[in-house]
Formats: C-alpha cells, structure tokens, sequence
C-alpha cells in the first residue's frame, strides 16, 4: 500500500501536472501567447483560480518551463566537464546524452525551440541565457581539453557556441524519428562536432603561422 502524498508533494504534483498540460497544448502547433490561462487549467483538470497557486502568471509557467529544460542540459554539461576532468573521452558520451534528453523530453523541447523566436521577449530572454549559460560551460570544458592535449584552437566561445546550435538543431528536428534514425544523427552529430574542432585547430595554426611570417 503506497503511502499518501504530503501536501507538498501533493503541490508539486499539480505544478508539475500543469506544465506537463502548457506543454501538451502547445504541441498542438500553438504558439504560448495564443494559450489562455483557462485552456491550460482544463486541460490540467484544475480550476482557474488553482492555478495562482502554482504560477503568478502565464508567462511565470513559461519561465518555469524554460528553467526545467534547462537545468536538464546543464546538467549533462556538468557530467561531461567531470568526464574531461578525469581524462575520458568526452564527444561521443555527451552527443549520446543529449540525443537522449531530446528524445525523453520531445514535446518540451519543441515548444523551446518554437518561442525561441516567438513573440514573448522575456521567454525569448530566458531562452538566451540558457544559451549563453550552456556556451559558457562548454567553452570552459573546450579550454580544459585543449590544454590537457597541448593542442591550440581559435576562440573556444565560438566553437561552443557553434556546438550548442548544432546540437539543438539536430536534436529537436529529430525527436520524431525512429530510434534507429536518431541513432544514425548522433553519428552526423559527433562527425559536424569533429569537423568543428578540425575548422578551430586549423584556423588556430594558420594564424600563428600568419605571426610568424609578420614577424620575420
């Protein structure tokens, strides 16, 4: 006999039953500010007035959407910057996590990518500093790895944020396929990731040689 739900829980459980709902109407090809408050509380089997008491507002259930989607990927950045710390080979298990995240969290991450350029400029913000955010920690870890193989690349902030696109795009253009056709874009995904690093280290050792002609 499972043990009833405290009364956090029990709130937690409805939030999150509401954002799994904004989520779902949006999937409908809906853009959120075409969603009303009270579409969002039928299709959560809620009433109108439950809802203030998880979110100030529409736009605040937004923000919350943002937040989780987020998290989720700094996390994943979090584990591959452990992974370079230890000197494991980090590309082919941090494509793999984020195919996976895309696929478990399909519906959610089409809705980010749709108002990424919808017509909400404080969600179009917060999905920016997701962004900026995730570019940060990977150009960190880009810096990491290229100091530990003694290797040089041109601004590590533009190769991550090149990865980051790369990454969003074909993760979000391929949660409807097959798991075997997701599977055959983790191997594009690693293959356009390896061609990025290639592009850095030899635009890196052209400019140097460029100095050194200058110079002599």
């Amino acid at each position: 006999m499972t043990e009833p739900l405290t009364r956090a829980e029990q709130k937690q459980q409805t939030r999150e039953t509401i954002m799994t709902a904004a989520v779902r109407k949006m999937n409908d090809d809906r853009g959120f500010s075409s969603l009303s408050l009270r579409e969002v509380a039928k299709e959560a089997g809620i009433a109108p007035a439950s809802f203030y008491r998880h979110f100030e507002n529409m736009e605040d259930l937004a923000l919350a959407l943002v937040k989780e989607a987020g998290d989720a990927l700094l996390k994943i950045m979090s584990i591959t910057r452990e992974s370079e710390e230890k000197g494991e080979n980090i590309l082919e298990n941090a494509v793999a996590m984020c195919m996976a995240h895309f696929r478990e969290n399909g519906p959610l991450f089409r809705v980010l990518a749709r108002e990424s350029t919808g017509n909400s400029p404080i969600i179009r913000r917060a999905i920016q500093r997701v962004l900026n955010e995730l570019n940060k920690q990977l150009a960190a870890v880009i810096e990491l790895e290229m100091k530990k193989r003694g290797r040089a690349i041109t601004d590590a902030a533009w190769i991550a944020e090149a990865i980051i696109t790369i990454i969003f795009y074909i993760g979000v253009s391929n949660i409807d396929l097959s798991y075997a056709r997701q599977k055959e874009a983790e191997k594009r995904l690693v293959h356009h990731v390896r061609a990025i690093y290639w592009g850095a280290e030899a635009m890196a050792s052209s400019q140097h040689l460029e100095r050194q002609l200058m110079l002599s």
